[in-house]
């Protein structure tokens, strides 16, 4: 059964408050159970790939990133979605696939007009 969007909206903060406090293991925990609940959330998918980031787990990290398109409404656009696949292929030693992902990060931006 999925969870209201307020109580889940909630748990997102405080999964960023465990980020945030340097205590991404408990962040971790957090996020999964909340894309056990529903694999659809791109927030904790997100949310949980940084949390395996700062744990050095980049294997953990591309996987919740699997199965994830940049169209996705992910929460800061396309740039997220390629800033953390850099950060875990970098993790798991792809340094190709790595560099890819910052180009890809850098064309988003340009696409955007975010960059003059």
């Amino acid at each position: 059964m999925p969870l209201p969007a307020q109580e889940q909206k909630v748990l997102h903060v405080l999964g960023f408050l465990f980020l945030r406090m340097g205590q991404a293991a408990r962040a971790k925990r957090l996020f999964s159970a909340l894309v056990a609940l529903n694999a659809e959330d791109y927030y904790a998918r997100c949310a949980l790939a940084l949390s395996c980031i700062q744990l050095d787990d980049g294997e953990t990290a591309l996987h919740a990133l699997s199965g994830i398109s940049p169209d996705a409404p992910l929460p800061g656009g396309p740039q997220t979605y390629h800033i953390l696949l850099a950060r875990a292929y970098r993790l798991t030693g792809n340094t190709q696939e790595a560099r890819e992902e910052i180009a890809a990060f850098w064309r988003s931006k340009q696409r955007e007009g975010s960059l003059k």
